[in-house]
Parts: structure tokens; C-alpha cells; sequence
């Protein structure tokens, strides 16, 4: 017998009872779904909460060869440069009087670029006057420049040394002499590098902070596959290229009367004697602001007592004594 058929034998009361418990459970199970949901979004974000918790705590107290680096604006850069530029822009047009003189609109391109013609000239077709079909003349030109940025070129410089022989000993002689034209002074005999080559690789790591990794990179992109080791080789070699450049400028650096010094961590991997959490320090030295020849120069510490800068300090009286020459001018 079907529910309703059977609810229709039952007396007025009981059958109203029955449908008030219909009602209950169907109220019952929308309240259960409606919990059901709330906990598992109590849920998420008590996981959520938890991972940043972690992830707090791991940045706090992890040692610092194992923190995490902050990526900051990686891939919003360009968007967040332009809300904030133009922003700025507005408010500078909001100021008023005070910017009346500020010139406005784009930038002129340097002057000393090297300018190249791109002529678009009309076809011949259209050379033509509309009204009397007679022939146009040149009359002048509208110039409007782009900035062109063409890529760093990779080439091989082939060095080609000739050879010269004596022919009158060729013939009669006991015995030829070879002589070979000789090759200029290298940066690094023996190697593939050019003096361009270590100058660009020192300029993208040192100026533009390009670690090894990426400069790999940017060589594979033209094809070139030096390895990250024989680069690390040319920087360090380059090291001590410039050995003779640094005790020049430091001995310029001693001489002056008054010497600025300042220390900032750095944290140096796989070094012997040491930990990777040790903080090391990187100590830099530098001229006065009126000083006639600007030195700046770092010098690696492991620590940041009051003896490293003594010993900086007593390092100038040696090096007066075994030098004797004027500083560089």
C-alpha cells in the first residue's frame, strides 16, 4: 500500500503528526548538508591556516641556507610598475602650479644612438594625382623614430697566423726555419674566451647580478653550450687578472687621510672550517666623497670584529714600505 494511501486510513491527528515529522526530517537533512559544508570549509582553512603557520615558523627559525627566497612581484611586475607609475603620474598632474613648467609627454631617444633610414616610400601606382592624373612630387618627409634593440652577437673569431719560410734554404740549406707571426697578448692563453667574451660574462654577473645558472642560459638560447664550470673558470681567473688593478687601488685607498668602512652579511657554501649557517661578512672600504681618485673596495671577512679593519689598517704600513712609487693619478 502506498504512503499516501496508507497516511489516509489514519485518524485527522495522527496523520497531521506524521506529516510534522516529514517536515522535521526534511529540515533536519538541509540543516546536516548546510553543517556539512561549513566543516569542510572550516576545514580547508584550518589547513591553510596551519601551512602558513609552517611556512612562518620555517622562515623564523630555519637555518638561513634552507630559507625560502622571496619572489616578490615575479610574474605581476609589469602590471603593479603600471598602477603605480600612473598613479603617480595623476598625482603629479594633480599638483598643480608646482608642475605647470614640468614638461610633459615622451621622452626624446639619446642623441648619440646611431640613427638608420627605414624608407617607406608610396608605390608607383600611387604617384599620381587623384584630381588631374598629373605626376606627384616629393615635397618633404615626417620622421618618426623607434627604438631598435638588436641582441648580443655571438661569433668565432678565427686568429689566422701566417708562416714563413726561406726558399734560398729550402733549396741549399742543411736545414728551414719556420717562423709563424705571433699572436697578440690573451687575457687567458689557451682559452676559447676573447677579452669581449670574460667582459661581457663579468658585466652580466657583477652589474646586472646574473648568477651562473642564468648566464648558461642565455648562451643556450644562441646555441652555445659553455659549461657552468669553464665560466666559473673565466671569473676566477679573472680574479686574478685584476690582482695587480686591486693593490694599485687599495694603496690609493691607504693614503688617504680619512677612509669610510662598512660590513654587510653574506653566506658563503661549502667553505672549509666552517658551517653553511655561519655568517660571514663582506667588508667594504671606500674614499671620501671630495676624494680626487674614488676607490671603493670589498674585502671577504668571517667575522665583523674590531680587528679585521686594524689589520686593514696595519696592512697600509707594509704595503708603503714595499711600495715606494706615487699613487695612481
Amino acid at each position: 500500500m502506498h504512503l499516501t494511501d496508507l497516511l489516509a486510513t489514519l485518524p485527522p491527528a495522527l496523520r497531521d503528526y506524521v506529516r510534522e515529522l516529514e517536515t522535521r526530517a526534511t529540515a533536519l537533512e538541509m540543516q546536516t548538508a548546510t553543517l556539512e559544508m561549513q566543516t569542510s570549509a572550516l576545514q580547508a582553512r584550518n589547513q591553510f591556516l596551519e601551512d602558513q603557520f609552517r611556512l612562518a615558523q620555517l622562515k623564523r627559525f630555519a637555518p638561513s641556507s634552507e630559507k625560502f627566497g622571496t619572489q616578490g612581484c615575479l610574474f605581476n611586475e609589469a602590471e603593479r610598475d603600471v598602477a603605480t607609475l600612473g598613479q603617480d603620474a595623476e598625482e603629479e598632474a594633480d599638483k598643480g602650479p608646482k608642475s605647470v613648467g614640468k614638461k610633459r609627454g615622451r621622452k626624446p631617444l639619446p642623441a648619440h644612438l646611431p640613427r638608420q633610414r627605414v624608407e617607406h616610400d608610396l608605390p608607383e601606382s600611387e604617384k599620381v594625382c587623384r584630381c588631374c592624373q598629373g605626376a606627384l612630387h616629393r615635397m618633404g618627409e615626417d620622421i618618426s623614430e623607434q627604438l631598435d634593440i638588436v641582441p648580443a652577437t655571438v661569433q668565432v673569431l678565427q686568429h689566422i697566423r701566417f708562416k714563413y719560410a726561406c726558399r734560398q734554404c729550402d733549396r741549399h740549406g742543411e736545414s728551414s726555419q719556420i717562423i709563424t707571426s705571433p699572436m697578440p697578448p690573451q687575457p687567458m692563453p689557451g682559452s676559447i674566451a676573447s677579452p669581449a667574451t670574460v667582459a661581457t660574462i663579468l658585466t652580466a654577473k657583477y652589474a646586472d647580478g646574473l648568477p651562473m645558472y642564468r648566464l648558461h642560459e642565455v648562451l643556450l638560447r644562441g646555441e652555445v653550450d659553455v659549461a657552468r664550470t669553464t665560466l666559473s673558470q673565466w671569473v676566477i681567473k679573472s680574479g686574478v687578472l685584476f690582482a695587480p688593478l686591486y693593490q694599485a687601488m687599495r694603496r690609493v685607498l691607504l693614503a688617504c687621510p680619512v677612509i669610510h668602512g662598512d660590513e654587510t652579511t653574506v653566506q658563503v657554501l661549502k667553505e672549509d672550517g666552517r658551517r653553511t649557517q655561519n655568517q660571514s661578512y663582506m667588508w667594504v672600504y671606500r674614499t671620501a666623497l671630495d676624494s680626487e681618485h674614488p676607490v671603493v673596495l670589498f674585502e671577504y671577512r668571517p667575522g665583523r670584529g674590531h680587528e679585521h679593519p686594524e689589520r686593514y689598517q696595519e696592512l697600509a704600513s707594509y704595503i708603503a714600505i714595499q711600495h715606494r712609487d706615487p699613487p695612481l693619478s
